[in-house]
């Protein structure tokens, strides 16, 4: 069998966001308003299982866990300021560190990108990602 080989896009920066006075939370915010791409994955702490009642569960656990992590990948329409010689497909890369963010902070910003009807969200296995990040 022939072989085709595996291209890869050039390499991305992951941009770190993990408080609101940061460039990168500026950055962050400005993609989110100028992106036609938005891919989303959310992390959270696994939950081990015990032999408690669900009754006790209920009283002593949150019904979802907190996201700690949201990666986002955007894929821009217009172009950063101060980015050297754009090209259509500049994408930006981010994490979110949602247990030092305030989460207020990037609510509005999310809830905006998520009601775009000119934003396409891509997301794999994403309504567990989706349930747990609106419980957060």
């Amino acid at each position: 069998p022939t072989r085709i080989p595996a291209t890869y896009p050039k390499q991305l920066a992951i941009h770190w966001v993990s408080a609101t006075e940061s460039p990168e939370f500026g950055l962050l915010s400005w993609a989110l308003t100028h992106s036609s791409i938005v891919a989303l994955d959310a992390e959270w702490k696994p939950r081990l299982s015990n032999n408690h009642s669900a009754q006790e569960n209920e009283t002593n656990h949150r019904a979802f866990p907190n996201v700690s992590i949201l990666q986002l990948a955007c894929r821009l329409v217009r172009f950063p300021p101060d980015s050297s010689n754009p090209t259509q497909d500049d994408s930006l890369v981010f994490l979110l560190d949602l247990q030092t963010l305030p989460l207020a902070s990037v609510y509005d910003r999310l809830k905006e990108m998520f009601v775009s009807q000119n934003v396409l969200k891509l997301g794999f296995r994403f309504k567990q990602d989706l349930t747990y990040l609106s419980s957060t």
